[in-house]
C-alpha cells in the first residue's frame, strides 16, 4: 500500500476516534447521588447507583460519610465512584443534638457543593433531608435536575425530637419548589408529601431484593447458609419452628415484645435476631439466659435472603411509634417474601395490603398479647406456605426499571 494512503487512513481513523470521543462526551451525563449515610452499608443507595450505572449514557458519582455503626458493608466492586467524607463535626458528641446536626449539615453542604461544582451533574439525587440544601445549591449552580429520595417520612420519624422534626419539615418546605422528582418507599408516604407540601412528580421505589442475586444464592450462601444452618448453629431441635428478625436492633421494632413472648415457657418456637443497633448487647445477654432467643451477626445485604431461607417465619412487627413507621414498607418485608418464608407482620395499611395481595403470611395487632396469640396458633396448626410464586412486580429489577424510566423522563424535560 502506498505511503500516502497509509497516512490518509491514519488521519481518517484518528478523525473517527476524535468524533466518537466527542460523541461520548456530548451524550454522557453525570449523575451525582448525595447522602448523610455510609454508602457501602446502605443497600438501597447501592442498588440505585448500580441500576443507573447500567445506562451507557450515565456516569454515576456518589458522596456520603464514613460511619461505623456495626453494619455489614458490601464487598462488591461497583461501576460507580464513591466519595466518602470523614466529618470533624460528627465527632462533637458533647454538643446538644440539634446544634451538632446543624454543624454536620453546614460542613457536609460545603463539601458536597464543592464536589458538585467539579462533577457538574445533570441530576443531583438527595437521599435524605440533611443533604437537601446542598442539592438545591448544586442545582442552582449547575442547572441540574433535583431528585428528593425520602427513605422514610423524614419529619415524622421515630426517636426524633420535636425541634428536629420541625426543622426537618421546615427545610423540606423551603426546598420543595426546587424538587423535580420525589422518590419514596410507600404509597402512603407519597400521599402525605403531596397533601402537605404540594403536587410533585413522584415515583414509588420499593426497597426490595434483587432476584438475580437470590438466584445466584448470594456471595456466601453456598457454604455457611446451607439448609438447617440455624438448627446446627444454635442446636435447635428439627421439629421446632424458627422465627427470624432482620434489621436494626432498636426500640420501636417490637423487639421487647418478641423477647418476652419467646421467653415464655409455653412457647416452643425459637427466634433469631440478625442485625445491629443499640439493643444488640441486651439481646446478646438475654440469648445467654433464654434457650429460645438467639443473636446472629449482621450479614452483607446480598446474603440476607439466603440466610432467611433457613428460617420458617419472618417477623415484621413494627410498632406504631411514628407516622413514618405506620406508613412504612420495610425492606425486611420483601426479603422474607423473596426467601419464600411466611411473614408475621404488623397490621398497618401498606404492609397489610402487600401481605394480603401477595398471600405472604399473617398480620396481627402490635400488642404482645395479639402477637403471642398468633405465634401459639401457628404452633398448634403449623405454618402456612408463602402463597405467591410470582413476586416479579415487587423485585428490585422492576424497581430499577421504574427508576431508569423516571430518570429518562426527567432528563428529556431539561
Amino acid at each position: 500500500m502506498p505511503h500516502y494512503e497509509l497516512k490518509v487512513r491514519r488521519k481518517c481513523y484518528l478523525r473517527l476516534h476524535i468524533i466518537n470521543r466527542l460523541h461520548l462526551l456530548n451524550y454522557t451525563m453525570n449523575i451525582f447521588h448525595i447522602t448523610h449515610t455510609d454508602i457501602q452499608s446502605d443497600n438501597r443507595i447501592l442498588k440505585e447507583l448500580s441500576a443507573l450505572s447500567s445506562v451507557d449514557s450515565y456516569r454515576v458519582y456518589s458522596a456520603g460519610i464514613s460511619l461505623d455503626e456495626g453494619a455489614a458493608k458490601s464487598e462488591h466492586d461497583y461501576p460507580f465512584q464513591v466519595i466518602t467524607f470523614d466529618l470533624w463535626s460528627g465527632r462533637l458528641d458533647l454538643l446538644p443534638r440539634p446544634l451538632k446536626y446543624a454543624l454536620i449539615m453546614l460542613e457536609l453542604t460545603f463539601r458536597l457543593v464543592k464536589s458538585g461544582r467539579a462533577i457538574k451533574p445533570k441530576v443531583v439525587h438527595c437521599h435524605d433531608t440533611l443533604v437537601l440544601a446542598a442539592g438545591v445549591i448544586i442545582k442552582l449552580i449547575t442547572g441540574a435536575k433535583l431528585v428528593y429520595d425520602a427513605h422514610e417520612l423524614e419529619s415524622k420519624k421515630n426517636a426524633q425530637s420535636p425541634i428536629l422534626s420541625r426543622s426537618t419539615l421546615f427545610l423540606e418546605k423551603v426546598c420543595w419548589r426546587y424538587v423535580d422528582l420525589l422518590i419514596t418507599v410507600s404509597p402512603s408516604i407519597i400521599d402525605w408529601y403531596i397533601s402537605n407540601l404540594g403536587e410533585k412528580s413522584s415515583a414509588l421505589i420499593l426497597n426490595s431484593p434483587m432476584v438475580e442475586s437470590i438466584e445466584k444464592g448470594g456471595k456466601n450462601a453456598l457454604d455457611p447458609y446451607k439448609d438447617g444452618y440455624f438448627h446446627q448453629r444454635y442446636d435447635i431441635p428439627r421439629d421446632r419452628i424458627i422465627y427470624i428478625y432482620v434489621g436494626l436492633l432498636v426500640q420501636g421494632r417490637g423487639i421487647e415484645s418478641i423477647i418476652s413472648i419467646f421467653s415464655q415457657r409455653d412457647i416452643k418456637s425459637h427466634v433469631v435476631f440478625v442485625g445491629y443497633g443499640s439493643m444488640k448487647d441486651e439481646i446478646g445477654r438475654i440469648s445467654c439466659e433464654c434457650e429460645n432467643v438467639h443473636l446472629h451477626e449482621p450479614v452483607p445485604h446480598e446474603d440476607v435472603v439466603s440466610l432467611v431461607k433457613n428460617a420458617d417465619i419472618g417477623l415484621c412487627l413494627i410498632e406504631n411509634v411514628s407516622l413514618s413507621d405506620f406508613y412504612c414498607l420495610p425492606n425486611k418485608l420483601f426479603e422474607y417474601g423473596f426467601a419464600g418464608v411466611p411473614i408475621l407482620a404488623s397490621k398497618f395499611p401498606d404492609i397489610e395490603k402487600v401481605v394480603s395481595d401477595h398471600k405472604l403470611g399473617y398480620c396481627c395487632d402490635n400488642d404482645a398479647q395479639s402477637i403471642a396469640k398468633a405465634i401459639k396458633k401457628i404452633e398448634r396448626e403449623g405454618r402456612s406456605e408463602n402463597g405467591n410464586s410470582d413476586l416479579s412486580k415487587l423485585s428490585w429489577e422492576a424497581q430499577a426499571e421504574r427508576l431508569i424510566e423516571k430518570y429518562s423522563e426527567l432528563l428529556k424535560s431539561s
